[in-house]
């Protein structure tokens, strides 16, 4: 199964997966798979714009008789995301041609953003639900000369200690993302005094 993550990395997101040993297999509560010192690249040479400690990626235990090889769930420790290999990778997919259809709930405890060399968020939690595609949003974001959403599709919450962005230094930030349609729904009566 890891030889099939590190494979499908490479041909549906054009990135390196690299770890440190092979993965191993856990059954209980869900069929999940178990990566130690996960890391994602543009290219091999290249440096990571994610890495973690660890990552359990929870699989539906259809995933043993399917041909397809769906994921529910990431779970990242101590991940380290570096905006600016980001880019770059972001930068070097094709302009044209069909995005993988990325959807998924992730977790992720104790991370680390940096851009420019320098951290610029730490001690970050998150717990996040796509509700739609997030590599065709990310695609969409950078082909387009206008965002035409902030946000990604994601509901959920990402709590930071600091974060520094510029001369901007901001102390245990919080924030929710809800879907579209749970703030479309009305808003609950009144109960009676």
């Amino acid at each position: 199964m890891t030889a099939v993550l590190v494979g499908n990395a490479r041909s549906q997101l054009g990135a390196e997966l690299a770890l440190s040993e092979s993965g191993r297999f856990g059954f209980v509560p869900d069929l999940h798979l178990v990566l130690a010192k996960p890391s994602l690249k543009q290219t091999p040479q290249s440096t990571a714009f994610l890495s973690a400690d660890s990552a359990d990626v929870v699989m539906p235990w259809a995933v043993l008789w399917s041909d397809r090889y769906d994921i529910q769930r990431i779970e990242l420790v101590k991940p380290r995301l570096d905006l600016d290999a980001l880019n770059a990778w972001l930068a070097s997919r094709p302009a044209s041609g069909a995005a993988p259809d990325v959807r998924f709930a992730l977790r992720a405890t104790d991370a680390i953003v940096t851009a420019g060399g320098k951290t610029i968020a730490e001690h970050v939690d998150l717990d996040f639900a796509s509700s739609d595609d997030i590599v065709g949003w990310l695609t969409h974001q950078r082909e387009s000369a206008r965002a035409s959403t902030l946000l990604p599709p994601l509901s959920g919450t990402v709590q930071a200690k600091t974060v520094d962005w510029g001369d901007t230094h901001l102390e245990g930030v919080r924030i929710e993302s809800r879907e579209d349609d749970a703030a479309a729904k009305p808003a609950p009566e009144k109960l009676p005094r």
